[in-house]
C-alpha cells in the first residue's frame, strides 16, 4: 500500500514528463505492441471506472435499506451504523463479514440472541437482493450488456474462481 501510495505521487509530481517519455514507445520497433497495450489499457481503465461507480452505488443503497432494517429492529445510532456499513460496503466479500462483527454486538446487548437471528437473517436478505438483482442490473446498464449475459459471467466467473469471480 505504501509504494502504491509513494507511485502515485512519483507520478502525479511528473505526469506530464512520464507521459511524453511513454509515448515515445510508439515510435519504437515494438510500437505495434504498444498500441495495443495503450487500447487495452484505456478499455480496463474506462471498465474499471463503471465497475468502481457500480461498487458505490450499490454500498449506498446497501447501507440505506440496511438503516431502515436497524431502525425497525430499535438498533441506537443509526448514522453511525449506516456510515461504517457504507464504508466496508466498498471491500469486496470481507466487508459485509467485517460489519456482522459490531452489529452482532449491538443486537446481542440491546436484544439477546434473537436479535442476532434477525440481524442474521436482515444481512442474507439485503446481500441476496444485492447479489441477484441490484449487481447485475447496475452492471448491464453500465457496461450495456444485457442482464442475462452479465448474470451468465458472474456464474460461470463464481464457478470457476470461487469468491473472487463473483466480485
Amino acid at each position: 500500500m505504501f509504494i502504491a501510495i509513494i507511485l502515485s505521487l512519483f507520478f502525479l509530481l511528473e505526469k506530464e514528463k512520464v507521459t511524453n517519455f511513454t509515448s515515445k514507445f510508439k515510435e519504437s520497433r515494438l510500437s505495434g505492441l504498444f498500441v495495443e497495450l495503450e487500447y487495452f489499457g484505456k478499455k480496463f481503465v474506462h471498465s474499471f471506472g463503471k465497475v468502481i461507480e457500480v461498487q458505490f452505488l450499490i454500498a449506498m443503497i446497501n447501507a440505506m435499506i440496511s438503516t431502515i432494517f436497524l431502525w425497525i429492529f430499535g438498533f441506537p445510532n443509526l448514522f453511525a451504523l449506516g456510515i461504517m456499513i457504507f464504508l466496508l460496503g466498498l471491500i469486496p466479500v470481507m466487508g459485509v463479514i467485517i460489519s456482522l462483527i459490531p452489529l452482532c454486538a449491538i443486537a446481542f446487548k440491546i436484544g439477546g440472541l434473537v436479535k442476532i437471528i434477525y440481524v442474521l437473517i436482515m444481512i442474507a436478505i439485503v446481500h441476496a437482493a444485492e447479489t441477484y438483482v441490484l449487481n447485475p442490473k447496475f452492471m448491464s446498464n453500465k457496461t450495456h450488456l444485457p442482464i442475462f449475459y452479465t448474470f451468465l459471467i458472474l456464474l460461470i466467473s463464481e464457478h470457476f474462481f470461487g469468491v473472487w469471480g463473483s466480485l
